[in-house]
């Protein structure tokens, strides 16, 4: 919790007006309630406060300056006790103020929290907690302004709450507070600037001592080069929120962490900078993010929320701020079960993707279509559909959530064994392009180094559309070709040159002629603007040209019909010709 003196200006009995008046106009932007003067004695006892209004009296009245500041204080401010939970302190300041018949003056704007002996403890702004009785209307701080973290900002705007952007990379605020987001999502950019507009919106580099009635913490939580999870950003996240906090806060972690994470690592955080308790004096959640990058703005409003608190109170707390962005939300007992959730449901796509590629890598051992043997296997069979295979799974999320889950925080019983499995079978797929190249290389003798592959759909997915390149299967292939001696060029209908660029991908700018100058083209997303049959429509060159259609977007045959080509796809090549 923010110290007194960084709440308002601490003065003695005994200090003189005109000092104190002065340090109240100096000390203006150093205090979270500027124009507030509280008067304690030596032993940190409440005796009086001191507001602009009292000044302006003070003068009128021909005042002496230099007389001490006891004179013109108002020895009978309101306060409540420390003891009182937050949503009763406004009822609790009307009994007290129709008991005196006073009006709402600045002197009640500030209600000052003591202990059983009369000493501070804290300061309220009375309009503040008004308004906070409206959940629909909080002062939210969310920290980390990456794809969950931003598009949560610009829909909590959305639904009327002030919100705050947190993030340390300064050209990423700068770019925000211009409202051109730095990602790429629909519906994304018009709320960033509407809500800019209506001030319900900003973005800053660091958290200032201006009270939040919400926090989130949605930072990344890569891994390490050891595959390990780097806490290094929700280390500082946690700090810094813990030098903030004050009773009645909520506290929500977003990011996606391994499980025991919340209470083992992040709780202690809060609890050592605040000196508060989690449970008893902040309520203390893990809300995890399941939104889709490309239908975020919509699955935020539309998908159930998963919330998880540390006691009933603080689950019941952060489901309640919840239903003012969604209708549904899933309430569980414990922390943990919210962190294992998002684990379970990023872990069982990845292995449920696993099992088709491994389908596809068995399926080329003997040439067969995987896309085509899958369809068959679903088709008018009602039971478990089997997901489409495709050349490695890729992403920030899938790529990693599966080895969080095997590095929980505290040792659990047993060792999960499906989830590291399924990525080595992912990892492989990734791998098939690259064994397909080799053959073909051979098959029309030469080295896979003479080469020259282009590659198209460099974001890490095509479809809901992203510009998102973390975790890109399709530049983990490129950078393996190019230290191959490979000729490496690439291609993407959504992601800019300059990024393809900045990741060893060179970009070309004339897709047909691309296509007609390469020995391969590997279509590495399933982005539909990213193909174009008609390029695939007549002859270019002498040599045989192999098109690797990853995610069975063209028609196999007509491919085969023209002359020189050779089509492949996951599990299937076009037979050498003799």
């Amino acid at each position: 919790m923010a110290r007194l003196d960084q709440l308002a200006i601490i003065v003695g009995p005994d200090m003189p007006i005109d000092a104190t008046i002065r340090r109240m106009a100096a000390e203006s932007r150093q205090v979270a309630y500027a124009g507030l003067a509280v008067v304690l004695d030596d032993n940190g006892v409440l005796r009086g406060v001191v507001t602009d209004g009292d000044v302006r009296r003070a003068f009128a009245g021909g005042v002496d300056w230099s007389a001490p500041v006891s004179t013109i204080m108002v020895s009978d401010p309101v306060t409540v006790p420390a003891d009182l939970p937050l949503d009763r302190v406004p009822a609790e300041v009307y009994r007290r103020v129709r008991r005196t018949g006073r009006l709402i003056s600045d002197s009640i704007r500030h209600i000052l929290v003591t202990d059983e002996a009369g000493r501070l403890v804290t300061i309220h702004d009375f309009l503040e907690l008004l308004r906070e009785q409206d959940s629909r209307s909080l002062n939210v701080a969310v920290l980390g302004m990456g794809h969950v973290g931003l598009t949560l900002a610009a829909s909590l705007a959305n639904q009327g709450h002030f919100v705050t952007g947190v993030d340390v990379r300064p050209e990423v605020i700068s770019r925000l507070r211009e409202g051109k987001p730095h990602i790429c999502e629909a519906g994304l950019t018009e709320a960033v600037q509407v809500n800019l507009r209506r001030g319900n919106l900003e973005f800053v580099d660091g958290l200032d001592e201006r009270r939040q009635s919400v926090y989130i913490v949605a930072v990344g939580t890569p891994l390490n080069a050891d595959g390990k999870p780097d806490f290094d950003a929700l280390r500082a996240a946690g700090e810094t929120v813990g030098l903030r906090l004050y009773r009645g806060n909520l506290v929500m972690l977003r990011s996606t962490v391994p499980v025991g994470t919340t209470c083992r690592f992040f709780k202690p955080l809060l609890e050592q900078g605040s000196n508060l308790v989690a449970g008893e004096d902040f309520h203390l959640a893990f809300t995890p993010e399941r939104a889709v990058e490309g239908r975020a703005m919509v699955e935020l409003r539309t998908l159930p929320q998963i919330v998880g608190g540390l006691t009933p109170p603080c689950t019941a707390r952060a489901a309640n701020f919840w239903t003012t962005l969604t209708p549904s939300v899933v309430r569980l007992q414990t922390l943990e079960a919210a962190e294992l959730i998002k684990l379970a449901n990023n872990t069982f796509r990845d292995l449920s993707f696993a099992f088709a590629n491994e389908i596809a890598l068995l399926a080329d051992a003997y040439n067969i279509d995987s896309f085509e043997l899958i369809a068959a296997a679903n088709r008018g069979y009602p039971r478990n559909p089997i997901p489409q295979p495709s050349p490695g799974v890729g992403g920030y999320c899938l790529t990693k959530d599966s080895l969080l889950l095997s590095a929980p925080v505290g040792k659990p019983a047993t060792t999960p064994l499906l989830c590291a499995v399924g990525r080595r079978v992912n990892e492989a797929a990734a791998c098939y392009p690259i064994e397909v190249l080799r053959r073909f290389a051979e098959e029309t003798s030469r080295t896979i180094a003479q080469l020259r592959v282009l590659v198209i759909g460099i974001a890490f997915k095509g479809e809901p559309e992203t510009d998102d390149m973390r975790g890109s299967v399709a530049v983990q292939l490129a950078k393996v070709l190019c230290e191959e001696g490979v000729t490496v060029t690439g291609w993407d209908a959504v992601v800019a040159a300059q990024a393809m660029a900045e990741v060893g991908v060179s970009p070309v700018d004339d897709l047909a002629a691309a296509v007609g100058t390469a020995d391969a083209v590997l279509i590495m997303n399933n982005h539909r603007a990213n193909i174009d049959l008609g390029l695939f429509a007549g002859e270019h060159g002498v040599m045989p040209k192999l098109i690797f259609d990853g995610w069975s977007l063209l028609d196999r045959t007509e491919v085969e019909a023209v002359p020189g080509y050779r089509y492949a796809t996951m599990g299937y090549l076009t037979p050498a010709k003799g």
